[in-house]
């Protein structure tokens, strides 16, 4: 598994790759040549007009694969004109305006005075001790954060990401009785009435001997009982309110709300997520998914919100075993009569209401042996009460049904689901679906039909073969990222930024966006001076010095370019030592060119720390050339100057030493050595 990742990751010839500085180009071949006596690898791109840029390996980490949704149109730009440069700064100052926007909202949320929750050690832990499960690393580590957070006085706004099943809603009990002992209301916010019902059930069994009360709120409470609901929760007789998104009308006025809980984010629009922003600015929010969609999970990523992960799986569950076929009444017969033989029940997923009576009829007359019913989110909600009911009590076979059970709908007997035009749903859709089959010790079994598998489009095809690929348990974070790279990051803020990734690659619509939202949280002290200072500042080294990864010694070029990237992208020392270990068990005893290849980077990562923008050396002359933002201990090296007048000479953001080395090693330890004597004076 681990070979496959990487030979994706690896550039491949012909391949479309995009340089910060330069643009679009085409990736030809890497090569080595010789200047004045000394060996460097280049990375070689062809541009438009077939002109050819070498790069030196030590700067990979300016270069990356072009990816959008389609290349096949994609024209390669010209070197030597200013249009790449010009076009970089209309597409950052629109994504700077995007980010403006993303950042004021943490920075308002930020800005405002939450809630200082207190933690009474004996109550949390007597709480505790009633779940009746093993609570995983992951579980308590996520939790912890969700309490640190919870302590803070700026509000919380926090995702938990984990598969279902893994004990996301157990966490978000724990938060819930932390906000009930510090005497505040919690919202539950569900997407549909049937989950709401679910965890009214979970809450009310899990709370039953405490005094707190507990109901529900959705479209299908009486206009009787919604008056008494809206009345107790002014008075503050309501302390948990379940419910879909009547929870977020105005109308509802909380006496002492505290803490919001959404659970599957992904199944609310921008619409309602606007109305939280807005309802909600003060209190403490956490947020529930087991694949959190591009958006969310960007915004994570980036660091606009907090993000806590479950990755560890209940034990014993097995992985779901995943096929794609070709929609045919055999397969469909010869799979629902193997799960009926093992006295098991499955779904069958159709998503078209109108339909789906006729379905009904199909599959009775395709197995007259099944007892079928139907459910989807039209019906009203006693009757879709009684049908998962008499599922959950194993009082027919088959459920016919909609999206409608993508949430946390828990029967542990249904272990095979068949999804009918599955090249409709998006990667983590599928994922979530698929969720609902495989919760208890049985082999699980899902099945993805398709009319035509060769006639469905390229994203349709690669979303199955990856949801197909990854059926590891705790996969929904990967099949995210994937959901990610495949729509692109895309409306962040309900605006349209596909054509700006097009423009100039998703990779670097990433860098522009994380460096735009750093300078403004700069601007508003969102964030320490070090993270923008160190945030992808390229430092240019010019020593002159034979840095490679030799043919003879990494025959395969393709190996070598990861390393070389590898190498390039490393921002510490740790992780670059690890490389370092990684490729003398592989590869034998490092070659000395390769030795000063990792000093060389070594000094890179240095200068970044102490804020060096360049470091030459000619024939006996060394200078350093720092950025204004930088940690010189002056008065440090006046001392070491005035000792050794005759060797230095200062500027104001230059140093100059002059001295002949006997060879590259003797220099690229000197600069290392005096870089780390200046980290060390100024700690």
């Amino acid at each position: 598994m681990k070979k496959k990742n990487t030979k994706k990751k690896t550039f491949q010839k012909n391949q479309l790759v995009i340089h910060t500085q330069y643009g679009i180009g085409r990736y030809i071949d890497l090569c080595t040549l010789k200047n004045k006596g000394k060996l460097t690898d280049y990375f070689v791109i062809m541009y438009a007009n077939k002109v050819k840029l070498y790069v030196p390996i030590t700067s990979l980490n300016l270069i990356n694969i072009y990816k959008t949704s389609n290349t096949s149109k994609i024209s390669l730009n010209t070197l030597g004109t200013k249009t790449w440069l010009e076009t970089c700064k209309k597409v950052k100052k629109k994504i700077y305006d995007a980010a403006v926007e993303l950042i004021d909202i943490k920075a308002h949320r930020y800005c405002r005075k939450g809630f200082s929750f207190k933690k009474n050690i004996l109550k949390y832990k007597n709480f505790c001790n009633k779940c009746l499960y093993h609570i995983t690393l992951d579980q308590k580590n996520s939790i912890k954060e969700i309490i640190q957070d919870m302590k803070k006085s700026v509000p919380m706004d926090r995702l938990l990401c984990g598969d279902v099943g893994f004990g996301k809603t157990e966490i978000a009990m724990r938060a819930t009785f932390i906000a009930l002992d510090n005497k505040k209301q919690v919202a539950i916010l569900v997407p549909t009435t049937l989950l709401a019902q679910q965890h009214y059930n979970t809450f009310k069994n899990r709370f039953s001997e405490y005094k707190y009360k507990i109901n529900v709120y959705s479209r299908f409470t009486s206009s009787k009982k919604e008056k008494i609901i809206k009345k107790k929760i002014k008075n503050g007789k309501i302390n948990i309110l379940i419910g879909t998104h009547k929870i977020l009308s105005k109308y509802l006025i909380w006496k002492n709300l505290g803490l919001l809980i959404i659970d599957e984010e992904h199944r609310f629009g921008v619409f309602h997520k606007e109305k939280i922003k807005k309802l909600y600015i003060n209190i403490d929010i956490l947020t529930l998914t087991a694949t959190p969609i591009p958006r969310t999970l960007n915004m994570s990523i980036l660091g606009i919100k907090d993000l806590s992960i479950i990755s560890t799986p209940p034990k014993k569950r097995l992985k779901i075993k995943t096929f794609i076929k070709n929609f045919h009444p055999k397969i469909i017969r010869k799979v629902i009569l193997r799960e009926l033989k093992r006295k098991g029940q499955v779904y069958y997923l159709f998503n078209r209401v109108k339909n789906i009576e006729e379905k009904k009829k199909y599959l009775l007359y395709l197995i007259p042996e099944a007892r079928i019913e139907i459910s989807h989110g039209k019906m009203n909600s006693k009757d879709l009460y009684k049908i998962m009911y008499d599922f959950f009590n194993k009082k027919f076979d088959i459920l016919i049904c909609t999206t409608i059970i993508d949430t946390e709908i828990n029967i542990s007997n249904v272990n095979t689901m068949i999804i009918e035009n599955a090249d409709k749903f998006g990667l983590s859709q599928l994922h979530q679906l698929r969720g609902r089959i495989g919760r208890s010790k049985r082999q699980a079994y899902a099945f993805f039909l398709i009319p035509n598998l060769n006639k469905i489009n390229k994203k349709a095809k690669k979303r199955l073969n990856i949801i197909k690929n990854y059926t590891d348990l705790g996969s929904g974070l990967i099949l995210s990222k994937h959901d990610l790279e495949i729509r692109g990051v895309g409306e962040l803020l309900g605006t349209n930024q596909s054509g700006h990734i097009k423009t100039i690659g998703f990779k670097l619509y990433k860098k522009f966006l994380k460096e735009s939202i750093l300078k403004i949280k700069q601007k508003k002290n969102l964030q320490t001076i070090n993270e923008i200072k160190n945030f992808n500042q390229n430092i240019d080294i010019q020593l002159n010095v034979s840095a490679i990864l030799p043919n003879n010694y990494i025959k395969d070029i393709n190996i070598r370019l990861m390393y070389y990237k590898k190498i390039s992208s490393v921002k510490k020392n740790k992780k670059l030592k690890k490389i370092k270990h990684a490729m003398f068990n592989i590869f034998g005893k490092l070659p000395k060119y390769t030795k000063n290849l990792f000093l060389l980077t070594q000094i890179k990562i240095l200068s970044k720390k102490i804020g060096i923008k360049k470091i030459f050396f000619h024939i006996k002359k060394i200078c350093l050339i720092f950025s204004k933002k930088n940690i010189l201990n002056i008065q440090w090296l006046y001392k070491k100057i005035i000792r050794n007048l005759f060797y230095w000479k200062i500027l104001k953001y230059k140093i100059y030493y002059y001295k002949k080395f006997s060879n590259d090693k003797e220099l690229l330890y000197w600069i290392k050595n005096f870089l780390k004597k200046i980290i060390n004076k100024n700690k």
